[in-house]
């Protein structure tokens, strides 16, 4: 039985992820890891409250709750540069702790590690939001891992729960501009959130292999086979 450690459980991504591993035999217990308390429905999801700066001991809270056994860790940590107010803001996320759970993951031996990044993450990238992704992508590499798996989504599809303009005018007029993407393009299309949770419980339930960057136009056929 597979224990999963998930951090950003409340976004868009984390919470359709742990009601997912919660519904899956395979997984016998989920610790969500939240910045408040939050409540889950299935009994097999306990909550742990992490204020994001003692990541040094947060490996010891893990290990008290579910041991060493077939720790499988989950990177959901995301926001935008006008959610977080500034571009030091977002770094802090999208990078330092993102770097900082990778970590906590080496130190508690973890069988797998997924982080979900983005389409063009590219530490050569002039534009700040997809050099920051890359820079991530880089640094959790640098990291000693059994395993780690980035998943490089592009517009995500889903309820947030929060209202962001920009992208909520892209999700309602993708129906209109996704028919249009193909070939090269393809690589752009939306992607649901429920296929990325997906894909990453079946590469770490050893389903389906995987390389270590699993792009956009991927993602699908990695989602597919979840039972």
């Amino acid at each position: 039985m597979k224990t999963a450690v998930v951090i950003g459980a409340t976004g868009l991504i984390g919470q359709i992820l742990v009601d997912k591993l919660a519904q899956d035999r395979t997984w016998s217990q989920i610790l969500a890891i939240t910045r408040k308390p939050t409540t889950w429905a299935n009994p097999k999801v306990r909550t742990l409250v992490f204020d994001f700066k003692q990541w040094e001991s947060l490996d010891l809270q893990i290990q008290s709750f579910g041991g060493r056994a077939d720790l499988n860790f989950f990177c959901c940590l995301g926001t935008t540069i006008m959610a977080a107010g500034s571009e030091e803001a977002f770094r802090k996320v999208d990078h330092d702790a993102v770097v900082s759970f990778t970590k906590v993951a080496s130190r508690c031996s973890a069988e797998n590690l997924f982080v979900v990044s983005a389409l063009g993450a590219d530490v050569n990238s002039s534009v700040f939001y997809n050099r920051t992704k890359g820079e991530m992508e880089r640094d959790v590499q640098a990291v000693s891992l059994k395993a780690v798996y980035f998943l490089r989504p592009s517009l995500l599809l889903g309820d947030r729960g929060q209202f962001r303009l920009f992208e909520r005018l892209a999700i309602m007029s993708a129906p209109i501009y996704t028919p249009l993407l193909f070939g090269s393009l393809k690589k752009y299309r939306p992607v649901k959130a429920s296929s990325v949770a997906n894909a990453m419980i079946n590469i770490a339930a050893k389903k389906i292999t995987a390389s270590k960057f699993i792009e956009n136009e991927s993602i699908e056929h990695f989602a597919a086979i979840h039972n």
